[in-house]
């Protein structure tokens, strides 16, 4: 009996053994549970929170391709930019609540691609001539000169006399006296090019020949609005309206050219390569009587020097690049006509200019378009202007 009740306690002992056993089992994996979804739980928690202060001082924005899984971080810090280029691997791991992502950094160089030129439109700024009657000077045969918008930069001139073959010529401050011809009986913007001061305007007919005397004289004097005022705007040898062709492609042209230099060398560039010197034209024409029709020119793509800068200044101008016609000689002997930009902070373009900071070009489309792209300073002092336009 007694070891009959031995063996019951053994067997009791055995299966109270057993039984904790495998509770002691169950309570190793529960616990190993819980604390993952613990972590999971406060690794949610602390990636979502960030204090003000962490806000504020640093903000991060990550795209990614998943295709190659590559990411790019941009860090704005104290209101300054910088970009960085990574390499993700396709696993992550956390750690303390943060990803880490196996970040490896990217040793191929990235590549720069410049900026995409904007589609901004610039409408042609054209700058009408008008003889409102409030300042005139009459000369002896009725001929009038209207001063009433000096100040913009330009005199209107009327012919009422009899001759045919009419010149105006123009002593301007400093000298020099340029001349118009004069075909009509209609009011004819002359520009005003040289500045404030006194501008002797005389009125000269043909007697015969090459003989002329003048008709009519006045002094005028003249003090600008601002300084380049005479070369917004058309006149008897740069006339242009809003619908004059190379005016409207002009604005066409430079579509997101969003500089001036951009605008003179798309500009200058189009007329280098599609126009032609007209060498039969060139050896027929009076330069001292004529006058560029700017629609013919445009629709033939040639013309001769003249034409060639007066194309170009109507289009620099009605893009609102202030542009001189040039008048004077090459080399001491050659007769020529070129141009003169004017860009903000640099001031007047006389000869030459660069373009994004490659080649010197010299403002002579006629040049460069008949063979002679690129020159150098030395060439500069071979051009002497006489009158601007």
């Amino acid at each position: 009996m007694q070891l009959k009740s031995r063996r019951i306690v053994a067997i009791l002992l055995i299966a109270l053994m057993l039984i904790f056993s495998f509770s002691a089992c169950g309570d190793d994996n529960n616990p190993t549970i819980e604390k993952t979804t613990e972590s999971e739980k406060t690794t949610e928690t602390t990636t979502s929170k960030k204090t003000p202060e962490e806000e504020s001082s640093e903000a991060e924005s990550t795209t990614s391709d998943s295709s190659n899984m590559t990411s790019k971080t941009t860090k704005h810090v104290g209101g300054q930019s910088t970009t960085k280029n990574y390499t993700y691997a396709k696993t992550t791991k956390q750690s303390g609540g943060q990803q880490t992502g196996g970040q490896t950094k990217s040793t191929t160089k990235s590549t720069t691609v410049a900026p995409k030129k904007s589609n901004t439109y610039y409408a042609p700024q054209v700058y009408s001539n008008s003889a409102p009657g409030t300042a005139v000077e009459t000369l002896s045969d009725g001929t009038q000169i209207d001063y009433s918008n000096a100040a913009n930069g330009y005199v209107m001139f009327k012919y009422s006399g009899g001759h045919s073959n009419v010149r105006l010529q123009v002593t301007v401050p400093g000298g020099s006296t340029p001349t118009y011809p004069i075909f009509s009986r209609n009011w004819e913007a002359i520009p005003l090019t040289n500045g404030n001061g006194t501008y002797t305007f005389r009125a000269l007919a043909n007697d015969g020949g090459n003989s002329y005397s003048v008709v009519g004289s006045v002094d005028i004097n003249v003090e600008l609005s601002y300084s380049t005022a005479a070369f917004y705007r058309p006149n008897i040898y740069c006339d242009y309206s809003g619908g004059t062709s190379c005016v409207t492609y002009a604005a066409e042209l430079t579509r997101g050219c969003d500089s001036e230099v951009a605008k003179i060398e798309a500009i200058y560039n189009y007329v280098v390569k599609n126009f032609r010197y007209d060498y039969g034209k060139a050896s027929s024409v009076a330069s001292a009587a004529y006058v560029p029709n700017l629609n013919s020119v445009w629709s033939s793509k040639s013309g001769i020097c003249f034409d060639y800068a007066s194309t170009m200044a109507a289009m620099l101008r009605t893009q609102g690049i202030p542009t001189k016609v040039c008048i004077g000689y090459v080399n001491g002997s050659t007769y020529h006509a070129w141009i003169s930009t004017y860009v903000k902070g640099s001031g007047w373009v006389n000869g030459i200019i660069q373009f994004n900071g490659n080649t010197w070009k010299l403002m002579d489309p006629t040049f460069a378009s008949t063979g002679g792209n690129t020159c150098d300073w030395s060439q500069k002092s071979s051009y002497s202007a006489m009158y601007y336009y």
